[in-house]
């Protein structure tokens, strides 16, 4: 790669894993049940992980300063990224590293599947433009957690409860 490839990649990298470091550090003490973490994105970013490192072993002769900056970039990035999680607190929700109060979610639905229970929770909206459009959210739990994660549900929000339509 080229210098300026690789300070702008660098640069985006560290950006991107300082933001995600930020929240990690404010919402993993308000999670209590975690959600199942391995969906499609978070092995993607890995396997860009994975490639970074190899890219680290594969042009070790020919590697520069900027080069190993892009690597180590992208290893923040992709490790911070892997150390937050999505799920639910006494507070309320978690999802994509951004905290949700138990206030601004509208309802919430499952949906028990073969290896996991899907929950989904339909989210206020955060445009003051737009106050009566939402977002539904989905958090996938492990089958170990389902009486706990429903008893915590009917706890928070049980009056929320409301079946949704299947698309």
């Amino acid at each position: 790669m080229n210098m300026y490839l690789n300070i702008a990649v660098g640069c985006v990298f560290t950006v991107f894993g300082i933001v995600m470091l930020i929240r990690w550090a404010r919402i993993h003490k308000r999670i209590m049940i975690q959600d199942q973490q391995w969906g499609t994105l978070r092995i993607m970013v890995l396997v860009l992980g994975v490639l970074s490192m190899l890219t680290l072993v594969m042009n070790t002769s020919t590697n520069t300063g900027w080069d190993y900056f892009r690597i180590a970039a992208t290893l923040l990035a992709v490790t911070a990224y892997l150390a937050v999680h999505d799920g639910v607190g006494e507070e309320g929700m978690v999802s994509g590293g951004k905290f949700f109060p138990w206030s601004e979610v509208r309802s919430y639905d499952y949906q028990e599947q073969k290896n996991h229970v899907a929950v989904y929770f339909t989210v206020e909206s955060q445009d003051e433009k737009k106050p009566d459009d939402y977002t539904t959210k989905e958090l996938d739990f492990s089958n170990q957690d389902k009486e706990v994660l429903m008893k915590f549900l009917k706890l928070n929000l049980g009056r929320k409860y409301t079946r949704m339509k299947k698309k």
